[in-house]
């Protein structure tokens, strides 16, 4: 049996990688190919996510709440020395129409409709209603790191875990996202699967709830239908087998996909940075104004 110092260790969004394309995850992970590059979207949910973490740490410490100085923060940037940021200066709004031009956020998104100054609006409105009382904020931005069946390590942060009078739980995940979760994404999503492995291990007891928090949409989604932990153990057991079988057989076969746009990877996207565009010669040819199934090139 390997010592804990001997186990890899997996975040969500590193398995999640894998799962959308083994290429990207080699290029990536096993390459060590990465970039300090990052998109709107992106930045934007970071700072928004920020101005959360402040909202209901004050509520976890009994401080008085002042929006007036969250809404500065998320409009002028902040660093900040915690686990997860460890002082980098994370950009505000004021930074990021700088860099990203401002018509950006006159852009409709393809899904919503919305423009991001639109969906700015919804989310300022939402960021100064009232917690629900029967669930109080106990951590934010919780760091987790545990043993997973003695096979791998799984690490990560929760955005929010709430927990009410009976000592219950909920995990708030909160997403930047431009659309609604299909409701079969939300049945076992392996998010949520590794947060209710973490709570089980630090809190001896399982979740719930698992609630996405939509906050540009001003719209809740709860996920994990009946039985979705031993499903999502049993997903996450396969994803890491066809990880090893990969490492074994060397071949991390592409996955040529729409998701290849905004791969940093894919030659195709003129945005991607010099360093890393091309590496990878298998991407799709789909953009969003060419929505094909055509690909540069065929993995033989």
């Amino acid at each position: 049996m390997l010592t804990r110092s001997e186990l890899d260790k997996f975040s969500y969004s590193r398995l999640n990688t894998f799962i959308q394309c083994p290429m990207k995850y080699f290029l990536k992970y096993v390459s060590g190919n990465y970039t300090e590059e990052s998109k709107l979207h992106l930045e934007l949910g970071n700072i928004l996510h920020k101005g959360l973490e402040i909202k209901y740490r004050n509520i976890i410490e009994g401080n008085k709440q002042n929006y007036t100085y969250i809404k500065d923060v998320i409009t002028y940037g902040i660093a900040e020395d915690t686990d997860k940021d460890k002082g980098r200066f994370l950009n505000g709004i004021t930074q990021l129409k700088r860099i990203y031009g401002e018509e950006s956020f006159f852009e409709a998104g393809n899904k919503s409709g919305l423009t991001y100054e639109e969906k700015l609006g919804i989310f300022f409105d939402y960021l100064e209603e009232d917690h629900d009382d029967d669930w109080q904020p106990i951590h934010v931005e919780f760091p987790f790191s545990f043993v997973f069946e003695d096979r791998v390590i799984l690490e990560g942060f929760i955005d929010r875990i709430d927990q009410n009078k009976k000592g219950e739980l909920t995990v708030v995940d909160y997403k930047s996202s431009d659309k609604r979760f299909d409701q079969k994404e939300l049945a076992t999503p392996l998010q949520m699967v590794i947060y209710a492995l973490a709570c089980r291990a630090l809190f001896g007891k399982v979740p719930v709830e698992y609630m996405y928090d939509l906050i540009l949409l001003g719209d809740r989604q709860y996920a994990c239908t009946s039985g979705f932990l031993d499903r999502g153990v049993k997903k996450l057991h396969k994803v890491l087998d066809e990880i090893e079988l990969c490492k074994v057989t060397g071949e991390w076969k592409p996955k040529a996909s729409p998701l290849c746009w905004w791969c940093e990877f894919s030659g195709h996207n003129e945005d991607n940075p010099w360093y890393t565009a091309g590496l990878c010669e298998y991407y799709s040819l789909w953009s969003p104004h060419n929505k094909t199934f055509e690909k540069h090139k065929e993995y033989k």
